[in-house]
């Protein structure tokens, strides 16, 4: 590494550090904050090399660690957000030429290849199955048990005052299963887009100092699911409703998946309104349906399960530009 790239890799762990400390000292105001943890690695590992990226993420994690003094906290981190962004950064740097030396025209044996870069349908599954794995890997190391959070919640309901003021403790109860039965679900979901918005937001950022070597992509036709996919969803869709560990299991791949295919119904929704009349009343009508009702995520849900089905992936490359 570079001397440069060392400085850049220490600096954006630190900034990842911080980010994420909101969390680790229990400040609610600074969720926000945290979820954004993966764009300094990002920015580290996609305009100064994968080398960066892992470097970075290990800075984070002991900046952690320093800071709390727990080693829970500074797992949380790593396994959650820096580890799977240093490796997403690494897969977008993944190319291979697109021909050898002798397939090039006459007079350009020293121009660069053209590469093939590794496909953004492999990133988005690795990026869904890292965000899986780290919610089971979490869920198991600090021993998460949802009947060991219904009181917390239940004694929450009863001081938030309103309509729970009127409701029975087996009323906020049955509350309180729901909102817990839900975390198995709603975590990983939440936690993919966070790392997939962190990536792009990273990217761009690399692009506009032009540290970026891979070229943009269409991402309305390139992001998409391996079919495989689709198998692992409707395995989980069974196994969600065996109850007990197979069911927690179930939740959380259900969750991650639901989260990628939700994404690729949204890409889907920008390819098929390009150069029709209405399009920004269409995605703005869209996006705002998804803020203020969510139910309308059902919809492009189901529209990502759709693209999956009928388009074929892309073949991925190997090697490394």
């Amino acid at each position: 590494m570079q001397p440069t790239a060392i400085i850049i890799a220490i600096i954006s762990g630190l900034a990842s550090a911080l980010l994420f400390a909101g969390i680790v000292l229990q400040s609610s105001s600074a969720v926000s904050l945290a979820l954004a943890a993966p764009i300094p690695i990002a920015i580290a590992s996609l305009g100064w090399g994968s080398t960066a990226g892992f470097v970075s993420a290990a800075v984070a994690t002991a900046a952690i660690y320093a800071i709390a003094q727990s080693v829970p906290s500074a797992l949380t981190l790593l396994a959650s957000m820096a580890l799977p962004t240093a490796v997403a950064g690494h897969l977008v740097g993944l190319a291979r030429p697109l021909a050898d030396d002798a397939a090039r025209p006459l007079g350009a044996a020293n121009a660069a290849p053209s590469l093939d870069w590794y496909p953004l349908s492999r990133v988005l599954m690795a990026i869904t199955l890292m965000a899986i794995g780290s919610c089971i890997f979490l869920g198991w190391y600090l021993g998460f048990d949802p009947e060991d959070f219904i009181p917390a919640v239940v004694d929450a309901l009863r001081q938030s005052g309103g309509a729970m003021d009127t409701a029975t403790d087996d009323e906020r109860r049955a509350i309180a299963q729901l909102i817990i039965g839900l975390v198995p679900f709603v975590q990983p979901a939440v936690l993919a887009i966070s790392l997939i918005v962190g990536l792009y937001l990273g990217a761009a950022i690399v692009r506009v100092s032009g540290r970026l070597p891979r070229p943009k992509d269409d991402i309305p036709t390139s992001a998409q699911l391996p079919q495989i996919s689709l198998v692992i969803f409707a395995v989980a869709a069974g196994a969600a409703f065996a109850g007990g560990t197979i069911g927690l299991l179930g939740d959380v791949l259900l969750g991650g998946f639901a989260a990628a295919f939700t994404l690729v119904g949204l890409a889907a929704l920008h390819r098929r309104t390009r150069g029709r009349q209405g399009r920004f009343l269409v995605l703005f009508s869209s996006y705002a349906a998804l803020i203020l009702l969510s139910f309308p995520i059902v919809l492009f849900l189901a529209m990502g399960i759709y693209e999956t089905w009928r388009r074929p992936e892309d073949p991925a490359p190997t090697g490394r530009n």
